[in-house]
C-alpha cells in the first residue's frame, strides 16, 4: 500500500484552476437533466443555447461499483481518470522536453553569474492537467477507502544529502527569479524568454485557459447544477450537509475527524470519519449521475470552444513545435 504524505487536501491540489471555476447551486428546479438539448440560454462567453449531450444512463446496481462510460466526447474509467476533447491538445512529453531546455538555459545562466543553480530551483516535470477528482470531486472508490478526501500520493522519495552549495542564498535568489516590480527578468525569466521568445505562453498554458472557461460554463448548466441537487439530497439523507462535490475536500472540520494532529502537519491523517464519508460521497455521485453528467456536459462545452478558438489553437500548436524542436536542440547541446 502507498503511503499517505502529510495528509494534502485536494484543494491544495487543485489551486490553478479553481479559482475561476464557479460551482453551481443546488435547486433542483434548475433544469432539466436528460440529454434533450436545454433551451436555457448558455453560460456568458460561450454560444447559444446549452449544448446538447447524449442520454444519460440511469444509475442501477451495486453504487460503489466504479463509473466506467465513453460517448459524447468523454472517457470517464473506473479509476477515476477523465478524457476529455481538450486533452487532445496537451502533451505532457512536450512540456517536460520544454521544462528540461528551461532548466539548461538557466544552469547557464546561473553560471555565468559564477552561481550554482541549486537542486531545489530545477523542476523535474512539465506542469500537468489538475487530477479529474480536484475539479469534479472523489470518484474513485478504492482511493478513497485509503485516502479519503487527500490526494493520492506515490511513495515518497528518500531524502538525499544537501551537497555543498546547494543552499538557496539571497545572491542565488536575486540571480534566479525575475522582479515583477522593476521588470528586471532574472535566469528564469531569460530562459523562458530565450525559448519562448517574447510570447513564451505555451500549448498547455492556452488549453488551461479554455478549460476554465468551460469548467465555470459546466457547474452553471442546468443540467449539471440538477445533479449537483441530486447529490446534495443524497448526502443529506446520511447526515452530510454540504452544497457541492467539492466542498467536503474543504471542509477542516471533517478532514482527519476524531484524529490527532501529528507533530508538525496541519491536518490529522485520514480518519474512519473522513473515509466514511467520501465512500458515501462516491456512492452518492453515483446515484445522482452526477459525474457522468458533469464528464458529458463538459465535453460538449469544450467541443464548442475548440470549433470557435480552432485558430488559436493550430497557432499555438505550431508555436509549441517550433518550441519543442528549439528545445531539443539546446538539451542535446548542453548535454
Amino acid at each position: 500500500m502507498r503511503a499517505i504524505r502529510e495528509s494534502r487536501p485536494l484543494w491544495v491540489a487543485g489551486a490553478v484552476l479553481m479559482a475561476v471555476v464557479s460551482v453551481g447551486g443546488c435547486d433542483s428546479s434548475s433544469g432539466p437533466d436528460s440529454g434533450d438539448a436545454a433551451k436555457k440560454p448558455a453560460p456568458a462567453g460561450l454560444s447559444g443555447t446549452e449544448p446538447s449531450i447524449p442520454p444519460l444512463v440511469p444509475a442501477a446496481g451495486d453504487p460503489s461499483e466504479p463509473v466506467d462510460f465513453q460517448g459524447g466526447g468523454a472517457t470517464v474509467r473506473p479509476d477515476g481518470s477523465m478524457t476529455l476533447p481538450l486533452d487532445a491538445y496537451v502533451s505532457v512529453k512536450d512540456e517536460r522536453t520544454i521544462v528540461r531546455a528551461e532548466n539548461v538555459l538557466a544552469q547557464q545562466c546561473m553560471r555565468d553569474a559564477g552561481l550554482k543553480l541549486p537542486r531545489a530551483l530545477v523542476p523535474d516535470d512539465g506542469p500537468e492537467p489538475p487530477a479529474p477528482y480536484v475539479l469534479y470531486g472523489v470518484m474513485d472508490m478504492k482511493a478513497v477507502k485509503v485516502y479519503g478526501y487527500r490526494e493520492p500520493s506515490p511513495e515518497p522519495k528518500p531524502a538525499s544529502g544537501r551537497a555543498a552549495g546547494d543552499e538557496v542564498t539571497p545572491a542565488v535568489q536575486r540571480a534566479y527569479f525575475d522582479d515583477p516590480k522593476s521588470g528586471r527578468l532574472g535566469c528564469e525569466g531569460k530562459a523562458r524568454r530565450k525559448l519562448g521568445g517574447k510570447n513564451p505562453q505555451t500549448l498547455f498554458m492556452v488549453v488551461q485557459q479554455l478549460r476554465s472557461q468551460t469548467l465555470s460554463a459546466t457547474f452553471q448548466d442546468s443540467r449539471v447544477v440538477a445533479a449537483v441537487s441530486r447529490w446534495s439530497a443524497c448526502m443529506k439523507k446520511s447526515g452530510y450537509d454540504y452544497a457541492n462535490p467539492l466542498a467536503p475536500a474543504h471542509d477542516r472540520s471533517l478532514l482527519g475527524r476524531g484524529l490527532p494532529v501529528p507533530k508538525g502537519a496541519t491536518l490529522p491523517p485520514p480518519s474512519p470519519a473522513e473515509i466514511a464519508a467520501a465512500v458515501t460521497d462516491v456512492e452518492c455521485k453515483r446515484t445522482a449521475r452526477y459525474v457522468q453528467t458533469a464528464a458529458l456536459v463538459s465535453a460538449a462545452y469544450e467541443r464548442e470552444i475548440i470549433q470557435q478558438r480552432s485558430k488559436q489553437l493550430q497557432e499555438a500548436r505550431r508555436t509549441q513545435k517550433r518550441k519543442v524542436e528549439s528545445a531539443e536542440k539546446i538539451i542535446k547541446a548542453g548535454a
